[in-house]
């Protein structure tokens, strides 16, 4: 990792892998193939990405763009999907890098903490185009798992996404697991801890490393606890490869910490 900020490394990164992600539905022998663990072809999950890409970059078109609730950009983003019929491979790839493309161009010159209201959460142009850089990555995997080709994930580029899921941990509670709920947890990626993430009676916050005592400290390399995080990959099978681990007062509290949160 370098010194540059964010939002100036997850817009370096995009293209290259949006490159990948469009030569595997170019390469793909029948776009109907259900992407893994999905209801969505492999059509359908290219089109995804080029909505979804193109819905993030208008939100430049207005410096304070807002919304009433966090399910309405996901009802917007499967609005524009229905309107796209396109089923050429070649077409379709164009899509997604065009939409990506001009997502970089309307927000790379933008300060990396540049506040921008998504669906009624605050957030930042950093966090925007690290969730962005996590819908290609993902969604590349589901795609590529179905298709049986490789799709590595470069440990960077998992750390700019948990990185930019981050700050919206405090908008994906699960009031109901959550209620009542009294612990710290510390997330070590193998460097040290890099965030506390601390429940006061159901309610969370978020801190620097080392702000405060924690219960237990989740450690895993960034690729498997993004992988975990997305649902790509049980906490039960990764802690069984010995990828993820827990330390601490309480490390029987780690295994509970998805289940914390309701998947956006």
């Amino acid at each position: 990792m370098t010194s540059e900020d964010p939002l100036a490394l997850a817009c370096r990164e995009l293209p290259g892998v949006t490159g990948r992600f469009a030569d595997l539905v170019v390469a793909a022998p029948d776009l109907s193939v259900l992407a893994r663990a999905s209801r969505w072809t492999v059509r359908e999950v290219a089109v995804h990405v080029a909505v979804g890409a193109r819905a993030f970059a208008d939100l430049a078109g207005d410096p304070k763009p807002s919304r009433p609730g966090m399910a309405n950009l996901a009802d917007e983003i499967e609005r524009r999907m229905a309107d796209v019929s396109e089923t050429d491979a070649g077409k379709l790839a164009a899509l997604t890098q065009d939409a990506v493309e001009d997502f970089i161009d309307a927000w790379v010159d933008r300060p990396a903490d540049y506040p921008v209201e998504w669906d009624g959460a605050p957030i930042t142009t950093a966090t925007l185009a690290g969730v962005l850089l996590g819908e290609v990555v993902m969604h590349g995997y589901d795609m590529a798992y179905a298709l049986g080709r490789p799709w590595p994930i470069d440990p960077s580029h998992a750390g700019l996404i948990l990185g930019a899921y981050g700050p919206l941990f405090p908008h994906i509670v699960d009031p109901g697991a959550a209620a009542g709920h009294t612990a710290a947890y510390a997330i070590d990626l193998g460097g040290g801890p890099i965030l506390t993430v601390r429940f006061t009676d159901g309610v969370i916050g978020l801190e620097p490393p080392d702000m405060g005592p924690v219960d237990v400290t989740i450690c895993s390399d960034p690729v498997t606890f993004l992988m975990v995080a997305d649902g790509r990959l049980s906490q039960y099978e990764a802690i069984a490869l010995g990828r993820m681990s827990a330390t601490g007062d309480h490390p029987e509290l780690a295994v509970g910490f998805k289940n914390l949160f309701v998947d956006p």
